[in-house]
C-alpha cells in the first residue's frame, strides 16, 4: 500500500482547488471567526463582498510571478477599504490534504491585527472561510484573498501556487487522544494497543515513520474512512487511541460535551507541523508587513505589552517597547504603515499570549496548552526577529 504524505495529499488536491474556492466563495455568508472577547468560535459573520464581484478577485491583486510589485497589495487593500483574509476551517472529512483542526479563530485575530496596521481599523478585516489548505492557497493564488492565515509551509507547494510563507504562527504536530483511564500516559504505552487513524492519510505515515521505531511492541493499527466514526470508536472503547494533529484532536475532544473530561491529548507529539501565513510572491513590502505582524505580537508578549496597557507603554523607558508602540520611529515607513501600526494591532487583539489563550488555549473550547507555542525565551519554539534600529 502506498503510504501518504502531507505533500502528496496536497498536490493531489491541486486539480480540485478551483472547485473548492468557487464553492467557498459562494458561501461567504457562512460562519466566520469570532472577534476578540466573543464567547463563541463562530458567531454571525461580518458583511462581506462577493469574491466574484466586479473589481474584486484577480483584477485587484498583483499577479504571482509578474516581477517586483512591492507595495501593490497594500495599495490595493487601501483602495478597497478592506482586507480580505482567507482562514482555513478544516471541515471534517472534506479533504485528506489537510490534517489540522479548526484554528480559524487564531487566524482571524492575526487578520484583524494586520487590518489595524494597514487600515487603522481591525473591523475592516473580511473573512473568506475555506474548508482546507489547497482551497485556501488557490484562493490566494487567484487573488480572491490578500493573505491566508493558517498554511503548512512547503517549498514545493509554494512553487505550485506561486506563494511564499511567513514565520510560524502556531506549531501543530501529530499526537494521540486517549481516555484518561486507559493506562496510556506516554507514547511508549501505545505498544500492543489499538491505535486508530484515517486510512491513506498523513497520520498513517507518521505511525510508520515516527511511532513504530519508538515501541518495543508494535501498536495494532485500525484504519477508518471517516473522522466521526473514528471518534465514536474511541468513546465506545474500540480504539485505545486515535491519532492526528493535536489541533484536530482538540476539536474532536471539545465535541464530546459531557464526556470531555474523560479524554486527554497526550503531551508528546511525533511530528512537528508549523502553520504560517501565506502571501503571493512578488510584493516584498506586503510580505514584510505580514511577517512583522506575527513577530510584533510575539515581541509584545515578550516585553509585557498587552491590549490594556499598549497606549501607556509608549512612554516606557525601554526603547524596544517604545518602537513597538510608536513612541520611537522604527520600520513603519519601509512597511508603508504609520508609526503606531503595531500598537493599533496590539490594542485590537492583544499580544500573542492573549490571542492564544482566548482562541485556542484555556479560554477556548479547545483548551490547548501552550507547549511548543511558548515563547523561545521560555522554552518553546515561538521566536521573533529582534526589535532593533535599522542600520
Amino acid at each position: 500500500m502506498t503510504r501518504p504524505t502531507i505533500l502528496s495529499a496536497m498536490l493531489l488536491a491541486v486539480s480540485l482547488a478551483g472547485a473548492t474556492t468557487h464553492a467557498a466563495s459562494a458561501d461567504l455568508a457562512g460562519p466566520s471567526p469570532a472577534a476578540p472577547g466573543a464567547g463563541v468560535i463562530n458567531p454571525a459573520p461580518p458583511a462581506v463582498a462577493s469574491a466574484d464581484a466586479p473589481g474584486d478577485g484577480a483584477a485587484r491583486a498583483p499577479v504571482a510571478g509578474s516581477g517586483d510589485r512591492s507595495g501593490d497589495t497594500l495599495a490595493a487593500v487601501r483602495r478597497a477599504g478592506a482586507l480580505r483574509c482567507g482562514v482555513v476551517t478544516d471541515v471534517d472529512d472534506y479533504s485528506e490534504a489537510d490534517t489540522h483542526g479548526d484554528l480559524s479563530a487564531l487566524g482571524a485575530d492575526f487578520c484583524r491585527a494586520l487590518a489595524a496596521e494597514a487600515l487603522g481599523d481591525a473591523g475592516k478585516a473580511l473573512f473568506l472561510s475555506l474548508p482546507d489548505e489547497p482551497g485556501g492557497l488557490a484562493a490566494l493564488r487567484d487573488g480572491r484573498v490578500d493573505v491566508l492565515f493558517g498554511a503548512t509551509p512547503h517549498p514545493v507547494v509554494a512553487g505550485v501556487y506561486g506563494v511564499a510563507f511567513g514565520p510560524p504562527m502556531f506549531f501543530d504536530g501529530q499526537g494521540f487522544l486517549v481516555a484518561r483511564d486507559s493506562g496510556i500516559a506516554t507514547t511508549a504505552d501505545l505498544g500492543g494497543r489499538n491505535v486508530c487513524f484515517i486510512n491513506a492519510s498523513p497520520p498513517e505515515q507518521g505511525l510508520y515513520d515516527a511511532l513504530e521505531p519508538r515501541l518495543a511492541v508494535p501498536e495494532a493499527r485500525f484504519p477508518f474512512s471517516e473522522r466521526g466514526e473514528m471518534a465514536a470508536a474511541l468513546v465506545g472503547g474500540h480504539c485505545d487511541a486515535i491519532t492526528g494533529d493535536v489541533s484536530w484532536m482538540a476539536n474532536v475532544r471539545s465535541a464530546f460535551h459531557a464526556q470531555v473530561e474523560r479524554f486527554v491529548v497526550l503531551p508528546e507529539t511525533i511530528t512537528l507541523d508549523p502553520m504560517a501565513p501565506a502571501y503571493r510572491v512578488g510584493d516584498a513590502q506586503w510580505a514584510a508587513l505580514v511577517d512583522w505582524t506575527v513577530w510584533a505580537l510575539l515581541q509584545a508578549e515578550e516585553h509585557g505589552i498587552t491590549r490594556g496597557n499598549a497606549e501607556d507603554m509608549r512612554r516606557s523607558a525601554d526603547p524596544v517597547v517604545r518602537r513597538l508602540t510608536g513612541g520611537l520611529p522604527w520600520i513603519a515607513k519601509s512597511l508603508g504603515v504609520g508609526e503606531d501600526a503595531f500598537r493599533l494591532a496590539i490594542e485590537a487583539v492583544g499580544n500573542y499570549g492573549e490571542m492564544y489563550e482566548r482562541d485556542v488555549g484555556g479560554g477556548s473550547a479547545l483548551a490547548l496548552p501552550r507547549g511548543r507555542n511558548t515563547l523561545a525565551s521560555r522554552g518553546g519554539l515561538m521566536w521573533a526577529l529582534p526589535v532593533e534600529p535599522l542600520q
